[in-house]
């Protein structure tokens, strides 16, 4: 059986390792990216059925790393989640309006996290 894969781009290495553990728990692939930059990269040679993006992250933010993803013809189609600890209304919409499908603001339940994950992956 082919595991479906997940981007997680986050980089607190706390955070990052949290959701690789418990997303590896549930029997997903995991691959994690510190930053915008090198997440774009990965995505040009691993294509994942979703991504987890965190918004505050060096470099690029996660809004931008998000629209670069949705305007490539490569990457607009795979779902992607925010996760992060911005939790203004104003930038829940900007993440939505970007393509985002959900918007999820830390701390959340690892329960929370895994149901927007497959109803995500339902919705492909």
């Amino acid at each position: 059986m082919v595991k479906i894969k997940i981007l997680v781009i986050e980089d607190n290495p706390f955070m990052s390792k949290l959701l690789e553990s418990r997303l590896k728990a549930n029997d997903y692939e995991v691959i994690v990216a510190f930053d915008g930059k090198s997440a774009l990269e990965k995505v040009q040679v691993v294509k994942p059925d979703l991504i987890l993006l965190d918004v505050n992250m060096p470099g690029m933010d996660g809004f931008q790393v998000a629209s670069k993803l949705k305007k490539n013809d490569r990457t607009k189609a795979i779902p992607l989640i925010f996760v992060t600890a911005r939790g203004d209304k104003r930038d829940i919409i900007e993440g939505i309006a970007i393509g985002a499908v959900t918007y999820i603001i830390k701390p959340f339940t690892p329960e929370h996290l895994l149901n927007e994950i497959k109803q995500a992956l339902q919705k492909k």
